[in-house]
């Protein structure tokens, strides 16, 4: 099983738990073997045992009865037979014959299996003397139930370090591999994160990972711990009855076919329900996250309407599960349990009719059938889990989608700070194939210099950033290269790559924390630099309003401050790594123009001795830059300095009058 040995990888880790739940294990079952075995010889060998014929003894010891004493462990001397029939003991001074037995008065009739028929002179016993046959069988019998409530601590013992061992590894395993998968996400290619919604991914990671867990469970138990009932059941079975042990491996086959059959038809259905399931987690993840447009909108019945579509596609496929359990499923085994117990007692009382000197007894009945239960409950167990194994095998693959996806280059190593100078050479690069975004882009940026890039929206500025910044990478389908310090970006693995690279979004991402843990960000930088920094960005405001200071907690997504206030959060972030080259998409788009003035100004302290490429939609932004680059469809149409692009009365002069409308 493929999926099993994913997980094996992390199980090999616990190895030592691994031995005690499998010892555990092994010592439960032979327990259980026992069991059986000591009731059968309380019922027969001491409760029933009496029946078994007494020889006169001429010593003491034994049982006193009108005058003698008898006793069961030698053949010599008169022997007398003890007779149960109907609750009631009765003495014959003979060895009475096997077969149906009926008393009538003080004489016992015997009719055997050959038509012959024999009859006895009996005599009821006294309750003491009842007592007295039974008195040599006390102290067995209770060295016998003292083992048995033994066996039962003990079955109760090791089944608790079994299951503790057995949730240790399951608890380490979900851990690792919540922990690798984390660590994978955030190594995969920007694609999987456009096509999959982030509640999905969410789902994988929270949910689905408990598919390992209940994977590994439900192995243990199914495969290894059932493996041992069934090995240990039938050591019983031969014991008491090797025929009939043997007739039982007819099923089988049967089963095996069957649950073929039953697994294939659940399988589907697991997909399905599992799918449903992810579904409704990532539409429930927009919900929570566009409540507020939602609202203003009145979208509300419409949201309602297709949440709740969701949950009768996942219904109706749980149903289909549930119809399939109950009926080809577990709900059967459990009938073919009855009537194969039906079989036992039918079987076993045939033999006691047709065979001669056959005996059969309450404890062989007793036991055969505990074993065959045994037997039995694995199979039920098997085909009413199985469902939860399937769900268990789906959710693990999700989940080791994400573990063993594809991922960026994860090799890092320190290179020297860049000096800035970047080249796209005749770079075309489609996200779809023959459907070009960007189409032979020539661009030079000398070191040290800002560049602004314009254009409206679709006209490739952000791919153009999102190639540098290595999100994505130039396909062997299109064109081009780029270059900074003259060396193509693609000699260095990813993370290497963009340590001397920063960014400012247009959508500042804060996460949970403080002010202070959001622009640290990983870099050893002291609090007073911190605010100092803060500071000379525009800050000022922002900490002098603050109590805390950089130490006032940021919520999630820091929706306790303004779009401004996080802006210049995120501002201080990419200072604070001191990038050679700082990429601003859009940072000033939705922030008002005090706070745009703050980091205009903060950008001509910053920008001195890095590149900075700036995408802006307010061209004020970028008014002052080095070079201005205009693009359009693709295509780079308009390069120069503000002042020259406007005499040009091209693109950007269009682009800015109507800004200044």
């Amino acid at each position: 099983m493929k999926t099993m040995k994913k997980v094996w990888r992390y199980i090999a880790k616990y190895k030592k738990y691994l031995v005690i739940s499998f010892t555990a294990m092994v010592i439960v079952q032979v327990l259980g073997l026992f069991a059986p075995l000591i009731v059968k010889s309380i019922l027969d060998d001491y409760l029933v045992g009496i029946e078994r014929p007494w020889y006169e003894s001429s010593s003491s010891e034994g049982v006193s009865y009108q005058g003698s004493n008898y006793v069961q462990d030698n053949t010599e001397g008169d022997v007398l037979s003890i007779i149960i029939y109907r609750g009631k003991y009765y003495a014959v001074m003979d060895i009475v014959e096997l077969g149906n037995k009926t008393i009538t008065g003080n004489t016992l009739t015997v009719h055997n299996n050959q038509g012959q028929t024999f009859t006895y002179a009996v005599t009821q016993l006294s309750k003491n003397e009842v007592l007295a046959f039974y008195q040599p069988f006390v102290n067995p019998i209770i060295v016998l139930l003292v083992l048995l409530i033994l066996r039962f601590f003990l079955q109760i013992l090791f089944t608790y370090i079994q299951r503790i061992s057995t949730m240790m590894i399951n608890v380490n395993i979900v851990r690792d591999a919540r922990m690798d998968a984390i660590k994978s996400l955030q190594k995969m290619p920007m694609q999987y994160f456009e096509k999959e919604p982030a509640g999905k991914i969410a789902n994988r990671i929270i949910n689905d990972v408990g598919g390992m867990m209940n994977l590994f469970s439900t192995i243990m138990n199914l495969l290894v711990n059932a493996t041992m009932a069934i090995v240990f059941a039938y050591i019983g079975m031969f014991y008491l009855d090797a025929k009939l042990a043997l007739f039982t491996f007819i099923i089988f086959p049967f089963v095996y076919i069957w649950l073929r059959y039953f697994i294939k038809k659940l399988n589907k259905i697991a997909v399905k329900v599992n799918e449903q399931n992810s579904m409704i987690t990532a539409n429930l993840n927009e919900i929570i996250n566009g409540i507020s447009v939602l609202q203003i909108f009145n979208f509300e019945e419409q949201t309602s309407d297709k949440f709740n579509q969701l949950s009768e596609d996942f219904l109706k496929e749980k149903l289909k599960e549930t119809k399939l359990h109950l009926s080809i499923g577990w709900n059967m085994i459990r009938l073919i349990g009855q009537l194969v117990t039906a079989f036992v007692i039918l079987y076993f009382g045939v033999s006691y009719l047709n065979i001669a000197g056959f005996v059969v007894s309450a404890g062989i009945i007793y036991a055969y059938n505990d074993y065959l239960s045994r037997l039995i409950e694995p199979v039920g167990t098997l085909f009413r889990e199985i469902g939860n194994l399937q769900h268990a095998i789906v959710r693990t693959e999700r989940l080791f989608v994400i573990v063993d996806g594809e991922q960026e280059d994860s090799d890092f190593h320190v290179i020297d700070r860049y000096e800035g100078k970047i080249v796209f050479d005749n770079v075309w690069f489609s996200y779809e194939k023959n459907n070009p975004v960007l189409k032979g882009i020539d661009l030079t940026v000398l070191p040290g210099q800002m560049v602004g890039l314009v254009g409206h929206t679709g006209s490739g500025k952000t791919s153009l950033m999102s190639l540098l910044l290595r999100f994505y990478d130039i396909k062997p389908d299109d064109m081009g290269n780029i270059y900074i310090d003259d060396q193509d970006i693609r000699t260095y693995s990813k993370r290497t790559y963009r340590q001397h690279i920063g960014i400012i979004l247009q959508d500042p991402v804060l996460f949970k924390g403080t002010i202070a843990d959001n622009i640290r960000f990983g870099v050893d930088i002291s609090d007073a630099e911190i605010e100092r920094i803060l500071r000379e960005i525009g800050g000022d405001k922002l900490l002098d309003k603050l109590e805390d200071g950089i130490h006032a907690k940021v919520t999630r997504q820091g929706s306790n401050f303004s779009v401004g206030e996080k802006q210049i959060i995120s501002f201080a972030r990419a200072v604070v790594h001191n990038p050679s080259i700082l990429i601003m998409d859009e940072a000033t788009a939705n922030i008002d123009t005090e706070t745009e003035g703050m980091i205009q100004h903060a950008l001509n302290k910053v920008k001195e001795g890095r590149t900075t490429i700036v995408i802006a939609h307010r061209l004020s932004t970028i008014k002052n830059a080095d070079k201005i680059v205009v693009l359009e469809k693709g295509i780079k149409v308009e390069e120069g300095t503000h002042s020259a692009l406007l005499k040009k009365n091209g693109v950007y002069a269009n682009i800015y009058r109507s800004q200044i409308k």
